[in-house]
């Protein structure tokens, strides 16, 4: 049975936003064809959802905002119907990400159809709320433009060292097809960002976000990826499914680094034991899944489908943390936080999260080690597995007649067994992940209260100093530190 997305209008515009810009650092010239033939579809879903909002009366809004959307759809439909003319990308596979942002923006549109035919734009909070609601349209469309832009440069890019190694005339003639798609895109980038301008952050903080109501959300989030991600990895451990489930390890490793650093600044988690043991400890576990995670990306392609279940619950994930550690477009103070959430409540739910991160990281190295159906692109795997030989082997005794992918795999990119150095790499990887999930639970065994609150009669001492916690949170100005931004 299907789940139910809980998520808010706000809370997708958001995913689709961090879909595009996560989406941005993965991009290569094999993703082009795939995300040209969804490119469309995001421009029109975009364009739907934007004429959905509320429309803003005579004289409290820009005349442009509409009609800068107008132009942008009308340049897509004519790239469109160009590909169409040009035969260019043709049929294939769409790309997975893009193809979540449109899904994600025609949910919101179903949603404001259903719910928010009532809402009129004349109260300036609500005003505020839809310029940051259409803003954050155009941003998404704005990198999304930038990010096929840059495939479609690294695919001409790719094309053309082809060519002089022998490439035939319909090899040619993707330069200048290629060359086009890359103009068109600088052109819609240039209109979206011009609408984007200096204007974002500003245009954020009118945002609407509705406070969470005790950290319950949090909990079951937590408690349902880390089912949802035990259910996908037995029954399809894809490279697809293990570089989502690395990456929202790793996000939950900077989210409790986030939430605890709060609570240590608040009196609601043991300072010392936080800095000393916590902090350490959670910033190599995020460092650690995501390595992994990125020699996952190299044995995915543009035809890679990722478990909807896993998405679903990874996304409900994201949102739950940001109503908890966000405010707007950048962390929320300690304070802040306190005074959303019981945060020692919070630490309890990591404290969980953290031990539990352990089992998928062992499934992660069981996969990685005994997998016999690993599989990735020729080429990505051949520039690994010389990258792992020359990390390991001496060079002075390195085996230079040693072919771990043959060159017409390469050359056509075929999908290819994972050769024995990228395996042995892999499985290094997730050793080193498996050892530093533990430390990182081991840490935080000072958040479970109910081990800090038991008698001392056992003839053992506690490995930390036990939590002071006052009536209150304390103040305090610190930003967070030592967090990566997920």
């Amino acid at each position: 049975m299907k789940r139910q997305d809980e998520r808010s209008v706000g809370e997708l515009l958001l995913d689709a936003d961090f879909t595009t810009r996560q989406g941005l650092m993965d991009v290569s010239g094999q993703d082009a064809s795939a995300m040209l033939r969804t490119w469309g579809e995001v421009v029109q879903s975009a364009s739907e959802l934007w004429a959905t909002l509320p429309q803003p009366f005579r004289g409290t809004n820009s005349p442009i905002d509409g009609a800068t959307m107008h132009r942008l759809e009308s340049m897509s439909q004519a790239m469109h119907r160009d590909q169409v003319r040009r035969g260019w990308p043709g049929d294939g596979p769409s790309d997975e990400r893009l193809l979540h942002v449109a899904e994600t923006f025609t949910r919101a549109a179903d949603l404001i159809g259903r719910r928010g035919g009532h809402i009129g734009p004349t109260d300036p909070a609500i005003r505020a709320d839809l310029d940051a609601a259409r803003m954050r349209i155009m941003h998404t469309l704005y990198v999304s433009a930038h990010s096929v832009g840059v495939a479609a440069q690294q695919h001409v890019a790719d094309v053309e060292l082809a060519t002089t190694r022998g490439m035939s005339d319909r090899g040619r003639r993707a330069v200048p097809r290629g060359q086009d798609a890359i103009n068109r895109l600088a052109a819609f980038e240039q209109l979206a960002g011009a609408y984007v301008g200096t204007q974002f952050a500003r245009a954020a903080q009118g945002e609407h976000v509705h406070g969470p109501h005790g950290a319950e959300r949090l909990q079951r989030a937590l408690i349902g990826w880390d089912i949802q991600a035990h259910r996908t990895l037995a029954a399809t451990p894809t490279p697809a499914n293990l570089l989502l489930a690395s990456r929202s390890q790793a996000g939950i490793a900077t989210a409790a680094a986030a939430i605890l650093h709060a609570g240590a600044s608040t009196g609601h988690v043991d300072t010392h034991a936080y800095e000393d043991r916590l902090a350490p400890t959670l910033d190599a576990t995020q460092r650690a899944w995501t390595h992994v995670a990125a020699r996952w990306a190299e044995m995915t392609t543009p035809a890679s489908r990722t478990d909807s279940d896993l998405v679903h619950a990874a996304g409900e994930l994201r949102a739950a943390v940001r109503e908890v550690a966000h405010d707007k477009t950048t962390w929320a103070r300690p304070e802040v936080m306190a005074g959303r959430v019981d945060l020692g409540e919070a630490a309890e739910y990591f404290q969980q999260a953290l031990s539990t991160a352990v089992d998928v990281a062992c499934v992660t190295r069981d996969v990685a080690a005994q997998d016999a159906n690993l599989s990735g692109p020729a080429r990505a795997m051949s520039h690994r597995a010389n990258a792992d030989i020359d990390r390991a082997a001496d060079p002075n005794h390195r085996d230079e007649n040693v072919v771990w992918v043959t060159a017409g795999d390469v050359y056509a990119n075929r999908m290819v067994t994972i050769p024995a150095p990228v395996r042995a790499g892999l499985v290094d990887a997730t050793d080193a992940l498996v050892q530093t999930a533990s430390k990182a639970m081991s840490a935080a065994a000072c958040l479970d209260r109910g081990a800090q609150d038991r008698p001392m009669g056992s003839g053992q001492e506690p490995a930390v100093p036990r939590s002071r916690r006052p009536e209150g949170p304390a103040p305090a100005a610190q930003e967070v530190r030592r967090v990566a931004r997920p």
